[in-house]
């Protein structure tokens, strides 16, 4: 019986190049009705991507042939092509453990992030209302989906520490996938605590995205022994 995993490589091995998500969905679909959740592809576009190193984490068994590109499309992995592997971890075991309690810890705060402004969206932007978490789109999935005071749709990413220029490439893919769903442009916003000069400049070539800086502070009290 055809896996999955083997059904989206036939049909990557038959393009030869470049596909999109909905492109995969698509054949995957029309060659086998009615087989698979669409949960299960969308599982599947995550732990086997090569450069994807949490996929090494969450999905140590899975096998690791597909390549995504920067603009979100995907291809066969090749090391010819794209280089040698080295988004895995290394074989020590410590090193491995280490990797996996950073990024563990990464996704907790990250999602306290979450929890914190979809309590408080107010404190964002005025008039802010939440609409859904963790929302599937063709192109990925998007960490906050609310709606601002004037009804516009507003994507809003999360991202732990410094945000990287992947973000605003991220944040753009949604920004165009509901554009073209809703017919009128949504709006993009990305909470980081950090945002270099980089992705500064690579912001402002995204219409209607912008980014807002958090700050995590602690209070200390006695503990009783």
């Amino acid at each position: 019986m055809t896996t999955m995993a083997q059904a989206i490589k036939a049909f990557l091995s038959s393009t030869g190049g470049k596909v999109t998500a909905e492109q995969i969905k698509q054949a995957i679909n029309t060659q086998y009705p009615g087989q698979w959740k669409a949960t299960t592809l969308q599982a599947h576009l995550y732990a086997c991507v090569a450069n994807n190193p949490k996929a090494y984490i969450h999905h140590p068994s899975a096998q690791k042939f597909l390549y995504r590109n920067a603009d979100g499309t995907f291809e066969l992995y090749s090391e010819e092509r794209h280089g040698p592997n080295e988004w895995a971890p290394s074989e020590g075991e410590d090193e491995i453990e280490a990797v996996s309690e950073l990024a563990e810890t990464s996704i907790s705060l990250e999602r306290d992030i979450e929890d914190h402004l979809i309590q408080h969206l107010d404190t964002l932007e005025r008039g802010l209302k939440f609409v859904a978490r963790q929302f599937n789109t063709d192109v990925g999935r998007t960490d906050i989906l609310a709606e601002d005071m004037k009804g516009c749709r507003v994507v809003i990413e999360v991202k732990v520490g410094e945000a990287k220029d992947s973000a605003v490439g991220q944040v753009a893919r949604y920004l165009g996938w509901f554009a073209k769903l809703d017919g009128k442009p949504p709006r993009g916003m990305i909470v980081a605590a950090e945002f270099p000069e980089g992705v500064r400049y690579a912001a402002t070539t995204v219409v209607n995205l912008t980014l807002h800086a958090y700050r995590v502070s602690f209070s200390f009290e006695p503990a009783t022994i």
